[in-house]
């Protein structure tokens, strides 16, 4: 095979691949369409499963997440709409919409749970962590790295005492931005790692304070829709955290984690 067969088969190969994504991408669209004509005409049943086979796909969307939590809410599924709920905001954190109704949902909840009080400049860099949807961090800290190495190269070719320095200028200030957004895309990952949570789906569920049916005791209750947090495992069991502090284990098929 000479050199110019090759070329052409990897040429096929590539517009093949192109075509694959675009009717991949179509028939997303078209689904997300189909689910959302069917959620304004009331069909919540059928919407919910049109959303689910684009996740079945493989792709997560913050707005697919956000419509199935409308869904749920809508069929009076408070528990699995805050889970979709927030995992759609896990994907587009600032979106207003979906915070009021997010809010709206935990209305529900029987357990009203009161955080702890955090120190204010922990909760100001948390703010900044989680301002960005990660996409859009991915995109921003990748972008200030390639313009950055772009400038660099520019200042080492330059000539012109001007270009160098504009270029010099320009390399600080990437520089700048792919340090501190940087250093937040690592933060954000950490605490995603760190900070495995979950959503009670039961009516209502005894939190014991060992691992065992036998050996521990009832401490608490939770209801449906509690968001909590996974501090570690034992078997089937769940040690979980509230937001106020308090700690417990549930069996683990009691949530879902987000």
């Amino acid at each position: 095979m000479n050199l110019k067969q090759r070329f052409r088969l990897v040429l096929i190969a590539a517009l093949g691949l192109t075509c694959i994504g675009q009717v991949s991408g179509q028939d997303k669209e078209s689904l997300f369409n189909e689910a959302t004509g069917l959620y304004q005409a009331g069909g919540y049943d059928q919407a919910l499963e049109t959303y689910q086979r684009i996740l079945e796909t493989g792709y997560e969307s913050g707005p697919v997440y956000y419509n199935m939590g409308n869904c749920l809410y809508k069929l009076q599924n408070i528990g699995q709409a805050i889970l979709y709920y927030e995992r759609a905001r896990r994907l587009m954190p600032g979106d207003e919409d979906l915070r009021a109704n997010l809010a709206l949902a935990n209305l529900a909840v029987v357990d009203k749970v009161t955080p702890q009080q955090t120190f204010i400049l922990f909760r100001i860099v948390d703010g900044f962590v989680f301002l960005f949807p990660k996409s859009v961090l991915t995109w921003i800290v990748a972008g200030s790295y390639l313009a950055g190495m772009a400038c660099l190269i520019g200042w080492i070719l330059s000539r012109k005492r001007v270009a160098r320095r504009i270029f010099s200028r320009l390399c600080f200030v990437l520089a700048g931005i792919f340090l501190v957004l940087g250093l937040s895309t690592v933060e954000r990952l950490r605490q995603e790692a760190r900070n495995v949570e979950g959503i009670i789906l039961v009516d209502m569920v005894d939190v014991m304070s060992a691992p065992s049916e036998d050996e521990g005791m009832d401490l608490f209750t939770l209801h449906e829709g509690t968001k909590v947090r996974i501090d570690q495992t034992s078997g089937e069991w769940l040690e979980i955290v509230l937001a106020d502090g308090k700690t417990g284990w549930v069996k683990e098929g009691v949530l879902e984690i987000i």
